[in-house]
């Protein structure tokens, strides 16, 4: 038997690929897999320079918002709005029924708020020892 080695790998490696297409393979009979689908959707300017984005994965009718930042100066100008707005569609697009995220940042939860979004629950003590909300969005057609 040869020697077996275990190590890290970063995120741009063919890996990625080979382990999604792999999971894919693992679907059970009613179609449901665990491959998760990464997306990123980017905001620029007329010029094309980035301003914003937002990062998302879908799982099984979950689209689970990651990140939202905008560059300091374009903030208050309904940017993270927009991004929301499209993160919500997109999501609809692409069959789910249920949004989530996890924040550590009482905005956030207001922003969400507004949006029709609620909170659902409260953990103590988190991710680097910070109080996180889970917020949630029931995702309809329209």
């Amino acid at each position: 038997m040869s020697e077996l080695t275990i190590r890290d790998m970063e995120q741009d490696e063919d890996f990625a690929a080979w382990f999604s297409e792999l999971l894919e393979q693992e679907e059970d009979s009613s179609g449901w897999s665990s491959a998760l689908d990464e997306r990123y959707l980017i905001l620029s300017n007329e010029i094309g320079d980035w301003i914003g984005g937002l990062r998302f994965w879908l799982r099984g009718g979950v689209a689970h918002l990651v990140d939202v930042v905008v560059l300091p100066q374009e903030r208050h100008r309904g940017h993270a709005h927009r991004l929301l707005s499209a993160f919500e569609q997109r999501a609809i697009e692409s069959g789910a029924h249920l949004a989530e995220f996890w924040t550590d940042d009482p905005r956030s939860e207001g922003l969400l708020a507004a949006l029709g979004w609620r909170r659902i629950f409260v953990r103590e003590g988190y991710i680097g020892q910070r109080t996180w909300q889970l917020m949630e969005k029931t995702l309809t057609p329209s």
